[in-house]
């Protein structure tokens, strides 16, 4: 498998689109490429003595969101790989990296039925939405729609005590939700912090006072 000829193609169909109006160039391409790393920093966490599927990890990563806003992403993303990957991969490997895009979002189904990949690819992608990503978001969103100040204050105020729509309960291994409470804190304390510093307070200010 040519990973540099794939990762051409990837951007081809990938780098110049847009998800959403608002987001910015490309951002279903980006979030392929931090995908793919995060599922292999998984899979040497959790099955450290198999490698063999790095490749298919990779690529399913990158083209998993390739149908984004169809329908049914999931399955129109994996036949519209299938076709892209012939010529490029085997038929093997291009079975089981659609595979993985076929049911990368099923969050519901008895997880018993998936493989480790399937569920690595899934705990990275939900991983790659939340932390900094999500801030990043949240900005850029409410530039394009001409928020105040206020609004993002709503918003802190909603994520300093952890209302988030991710669910933990959908990551597939502990070492992913340890990964996730992290996130999850950090944004909860940056929110704490942005409240107060848009307020014209000072963060932990009794600190300075000692």
């Amino acid at each position: 498998m040519n990973l540099e000829a794939i990762k051409e193609l990837a951007f081809e169909h990938l780098g110049n689109k847009r998800s959403h109006p608002w987001k910015e160039r490309g951002n279903k391409y980006y979030h392929g490429e931090r995908v793919a790393k995060l599922a292999i920093k998984l899979r040497k966490y959790i099955i450290p003595e198999d490698d063999g599927h790095d490749d298919i990890l990779t690529v399913a990563a990158w083209f998993h969101d390739i149908m984004n806003g169809a329908e049914n992403h999931a399955i129109e993303g994996a036949n519209k790989t299938r076709k892209l990957l012939n010529g490029y991969c085997s038929p093997y490997e291009i079975d089981e990296i659609c595979k993985i895009i076929s049911v990368h979002d099923d969050r519901h189904s008895d997880r018993s039925l998936f493989s480790d990949y399937i569920k690595l690819h899934q705990d990275a992608d939900h991983l790659d939405h939340i932390g900094t990503f999500d801030i990043w978001l949240r900005f850029i969103y409410a530039a394009y729609r001409d928020e105040s100040i206020d609004e993002i204050i709503k918003w802190c105020q909603t994520a300093s005590r952890g209302d988030f729509e991710w669910t933990r309960e959908e990551l597939n291994y502990e070492i992913s939700k340890k990964i996730y409470d992290e996130k999850i804190e950090f944004i909860r304390n940056f929110c704490k912090r942005m409240i107060v510093e848009f307020d014209g307070g000072i963060w932990r200010e009794a600190e300075f006072l000692k």
